[in-house]
């Protein structure tokens, strides 16, 4: 596998390059960015938005307006914008005159959204801006902004007059709003968000934003399963033990967060969102056709598929809470943490996806703060062949020892160091029939040497030309909650109390027995 880079790049680069490059431009759109005094906007979407400038994705007529409450102007915004640009730079500073280019672009109209009489004088400038550029019919909102101010933003869009009454979507007049997550914290909650913004928006104009289905090795499950005639044929319960993903950082509550955090925990704030989608992507049916509502589909069946994997919820839903260990503060020490918080910093579950294809397939999740590494994979292991033929043996440097037969296992590497690896058994050389673990790894970074795309490069992209594929539908979203909801409900009871476990290590004790009581275990450990 070693030598495959090199043998690729001549030819797979050009095109590819090919390939993205006679896209071209997206179309002149205006960006009306709420909450651009945020750090979202100044630490992602405007780096994501210059980048796609400097590629070529982005038109030089596309004016880009922050919006907030601050009296702040243009060239205050502009210099703002400079410095959070240049500091998220993934390459060398930016050239003076590249920004000055891209700068001339950059617009600041001050708004209260809460100050509804604002509304139409404000509307009329961003209009006049638009105007300005060429691009009165071509609009994206971005609501970075909390979930409570959701309702507000777009009632602003409407009061202004930017939610256009004839929106034909795929050619103008039309208006697409883009909204971060959390998108509800429970069942209810979401219901009654999505009927909020359905009162001024259709559903076709919403763009539910996953910054993890950005990332190109989550996009790339979707490549390999259907794209490889090898591989799709193994992605069901003849074949596959079980599958983990795991989704762990090192840092505890940083950067102010406590206060949202303590208010969330780890299901709603990665669980709900980034690891079951990813459990959707690899657990999907092909869709009839790679197209935005098929694949949507398919998700969908998957997220109303999910059942619990145990009959007590304590047999399949861990909650756990990191305390002081390794010098690293326990979760209670931390910042804006209230005193005797119960909120959970860790959770494992053990779920099926009750169809034909995974019957009897456990799925394992994980997620968690203060965690030995930062890490995103998705791991699918085989079933072992149903009859030992050989002897294991495995071997560091030259000592050697028989060990238990070793599975096969395909593991995508989202974050860091993108990339799938495939684990499989080879005979050691020699004179005796011995098979030994070895592996097969595939690294972007070598088979590539291009700087990947950012997650919101990619995704605000897909806004721009219509692409709704990488966005979580409605129906989708409703589903995923309602299997958590049993759980958000039980934890949220006085008398539960997460488990311990010293932070810098994996977990409590029966996340670990999740796997174990079947003879599994998890991978790292």
């Amino acid at each position: 596998m070693s030598d495959a880079p090199t043998a690729i790049r001549p030819i797979v680069q050009p095109v590819t390059d090919r390939i993205l490059k006679s896209d071209g431009e997206a179309g002149a759109a205006s960006f009306v960015i709420f909450g651009a005094s945020g750090d979202l906007t100044a630490r992602k979407l405007l780096p994501a938005l210059y980048d796609l400038w400097q590629d070529g994705y982005l038109s030089d007529a596309s004016p880009i307006i922050g919006v907030a409450r601050r009296d702040k102007t243009d060239a205050e915004f502009r210099e703002e914008m400079h410095v959070a640009v240049n500091e998220e730079a993934r390459t060398a500073p930016i050239a003076p005159g590249d920004w000055d280019r891209f700068a001339a672009r950059l617009f600041y109209r001050r708004l209260d959204i809460a100050t509804p009489e604002q509304y139409p004088a404000w509307g009329e400038s961003i209009k006049a801006i638009e105007r300005e550029a060429g691009v009165t019919d071509r609009r994206i909102a971005y609501l970075a902004v909390g979930p409570s101010l959701f309702h507000d933003c777009v009632e602003a869009l409407a009061g202004g007059g930017l939610i256009p009454e004839d929106d034909q979507d795929d050619h103008p007049p039309w208006l697409r709003v883009v909204v971060e997550k959390p998108f509800g914290t429970d069942l209810e909650s979401a219901k009654e968000l999505n009927h909020d913004l359905r009162v001024k928006l259709r559903e076709t104009q919403l763009y539910r934003i996953d910054h993890y289905l950005g990332k190109e090795t989550v996009q790339n499950v979707l490549m390999f399963r259907f794209g490889n005639g090898i591989f799709e044929p193994l992605f069901n319960r003849q074949h596959v033990d079980h599958v983990q993903i795991t989704v762990s950082e090192s840092q505890g509550i940083e950067g102010g967060r406590g206060g949202y955090y303590d208010t969330a925990g780890a299901l709603r704030d990665v669980l709900q969102n980034h690891v079951l989608q990813l459990l959707a992507l690899v657990a999907m049916e092909p869709p009839a056709k790679f197209a935005a509502d098929d694949i949507r589909d398919e998700k969908r069946k998957v997220m109303e598929a999910l059942r619990p994997g145990g009959e007590k919820l304590d047999d399949w839903a861990i909650a756990g809470q990191y305390v002081a260990a390794n010098g690293k503060k326990g979760y209670l020490e931390e910042d804006r943490i209230k005193e005797g918080s119960t909120t959970e910093a860790f959770a494992a579950l053990k779920c099926r996806v009750d169809n034909w294809r995974w019957s009897g397939v456990p799925f394992y999740l994980r997620t968690g703060k203060r965690l030995p590494e930062k890490l995103t994979e998705i791991a699918v292991q085989f079933k072992l062949p149903p009859m030992q033929l050989f002897r294991t043996v495995e071997c560091s440097g030259d000592v050697c020892d028989l060990i238990g037969a070793q599975p096969n296992r395909l593991v995508f590497r989202v974050q860091p160091n993108e990339g799938i690896e495939l684990s499989f058994s080879s005979k050691r050389p020699g004179m005796q029939y011995q098979i030994h673990p070895v592996r097969m790894d595939f690294d972007y970074s070598e088979a590539f040497p291009t700087k990947l795309p950012e997650a919101y490069e990619r995704l605000l992209l897909d806004v721009m030309r219509g692409d709704r594929t990488l966005f979580t539908r409605d129906d989708e979203l409703e589903a995923a909650w309602r299997f958590l909801d049993p759980i958000l409900k039980a934890w949220a009871k006085p008398e539960h109390k997460p488990q311990e476990y010293p932070a810098g290590t994996w977990g409590p004790d029966a996340a670990e027995q999740l796997m174990s009581d079947s003879g599994r275990q998890w991978r790292g450990e």
